[in-house]
């Protein structure tokens, strides 16, 4: 596995990373406050998605007798300004396409812009290519902690990890009713923070061409991580930073989380964990083809957990056929070369109505784990559009033979994920142990145990017209990755140690 980071694969490797995990945006959005309201100097933020009026603190999160109101992001962030002479709040949105009109807040900017004072700025980035997106999510308080992960500070994110079906706080504005979420979430503080606040000031420059001071937007040295709760706490470990930056005229081409994903599956041994919430991508279905075809290497367990169905029409009619093939492909090559291969969506049984169709648990994380040795996360799916016209960020750790602690924690995130997808009273002894867990996750199913599902498989073949169709959806949604040479990666700050 140490071969893996590498100049081909990350931007930049930092040592000794103070981070954890929070799984599920409820505990996201309660460390994000929390960090928010500590703020001094600065509190960044770029994203594919925001809504102002999302309520970041609900149920026993509100203390008593507050105002829930006063716990969306927007009333926050502009009474941190109002009370702070120092704050200044900088927010930078992905200028979204007009295929996404309809599920945004109406004249968003406008309503930034009005409700805040002169040191708050909203701005959108529209510096990508056509049908790319930026779809990085970050958030950086004072140049000392920040986050980064799956999840958008927006409506219909919030959730616990019981993904209850009826959950009277699970609901967007108007009080609409919204499915159960799951997302994985990174906090970090040290040397990571700064990469993040020099990734931000680049996006901003590009985006509004305002060069930014980044010294006036870091202040002391004040421990804001040990305040925070975390779902996981990571042990101190080296974490990598890897991107996906759409080229432009003036801007490099940077796939280095597609290369990281390729190379990590090459070298799997024993298991490979994804959670995502698309798998598409035509490099990361040849590599998984290729390594369950290579005879002379280990059989794999491999776990995928993906929605039950897209979220969207749009999303059927461009992603659906193809990950349909890409699934078709993967199952085949599982068959062929003896690996076993689980498919699961996460159900949601409906209590107060047995007999009801159960709701499903939309996967909106973006992560992997192999071997229990390497896991990578961040805002990448397993689609095309995320390994070339989309903006991207990942966070990767690796575990080193001699690094137990590392390795343990790494397993833990297995297992916690896993309990969470289960439901309660779930088995810890059998899913940690990565040999035969499928089998395992599989006599669960067929016994009616947990919370799992085998993903259908079933799709009709599109005729012609179908066809068509999808395919000038796709070239326009989700380019292929794979179908030509991309130029080679540029890394601006190398650790020669993984050369």
């Amino acid at each position: 596995m140490h071969r893996i980071l590498s100049g081909k694969t990350t931007w930049r490797i930092h040592e000794r990373v103070r981070s954890g995990l929070l799984i599920d945006a409820q505990d996201y959005y309660r460390a994000f406050y929390e960090a928010a309201s500590r703020a001094k100097r600065s509190i960044l933020i770029l994203g594919w998605q925001f809504d102002s009026d999302v309520q970041l603190l609900r149920g026993t999160d509100v203390p008593p007798g507050a105002d829930p109101r006063s716990f969306e992001l927007l009333p926050l962030l502009d009474r941190l300004c109002r009370e702070r002479p120092e704050l200044r709040v900088k927010m930078l949105a992905w200028d979204h396409s007009v295929f996404f009109a309809l599920e945004r807040e109406i004249l968003q900017k406008i309503v930034f812009d009005i409700a805040t004072v002169d040191r708050f700025q909203f701005k959108t980035d529209g510096t990508v290519p056509l049908g790319g997106s930026h779809h990085q999510k970050v958030a950086i308080i004072d140049g000392q902690v920040a986050f980064m992960g799956s999840a958008d500070i927006c409506q219909d994110r919030w959730d616990t990890s019981a993904h209850v079906a009826r959950d009277p706080l699970r609901v967007s504005r108007h009080d609409q009713a919204y499915k159960p979420y799951h997302e994985v979430q990174a906090v970090f503080t040290g040397e990571p923070v700064r990469s993040l606040v020099d990734l931000f000031a680049t996006r901003w420059e590009y985006a509004t061409g305002e060069a930014l001071d980044t010294s006036r937007l870091v202040a002391g040295d004040d421990d804001i991580f040990s305040a925070l709760p975390v779902t996981l706490p990571m042990p101190v470990a080296d974490v990598a930073l890897s991107r996906t930056v759409p080229g432009a005229p003036d801007r490099e081409h940077v796939h280095e989380i597609r290369d990281l994903y390729v190379r990590a599956i090459h070298n799997a041994e024993r298991l490979i964990y994804i959670e995502t919430q698309y798998l598409t991508s035509c490099c990361v279905r040849d590599e998984l083809v290729s390594r369950m075809r290579d005879a002379d290497k280990p059989k794999l367990d491999v776990v995928l957990v993906l929605p039950h169905k897209p979220e969207k029409f749009k999303e059927e009619l461009t992603i659906g056929a193809p990950q349909a093939g890409v699934l078709d492909e993967v199952v085949a090559a599982a068959k062929e070369g003896g690996h076993a291969l689980g498919i699961y969506n996460v159900a949601t049984p409906d209590d107060a109505i047995p007999d009801a169709a159960p709701l499903f648990v939309y996967i909106h994380a973006k992560l992997m784990i192999v071997d229990d040795r390497l896991f990578t996360m961040g805002s990448a799916n397993l689609a095309n559009r995320s390994m070339t016209v989309d903006s991207e960020i990942n966070a990767t750790w690796v575990a080193q033979p001699s690094d137990a602690a590392l390795h343990a924690a790494i397993r833990r995130i297995r297992v916690r994920l896993l309990l969470e997808h289960l439901g309660e009273g779930a088995d810890v002894r059998a899913v940690v142990c990565p040999e035969g867990l499928v089998a395992r996750l599989d006599a669960m199913i067929e016994a009616g145990k947990g919370r799992l599902r085998h993903h259908d498989l079933r799709h009709e073949v599109p005729n012609l017209i179908a066809k068509a169709v999808q395919e000038l959806a796709c070239d326009y949604v989700d380019p292929t990755d794979g179908s030509e040479p991309l130029p080679p990666p540029s890394s601006s700050s190398l650790d020669p140690r993984a050369a």
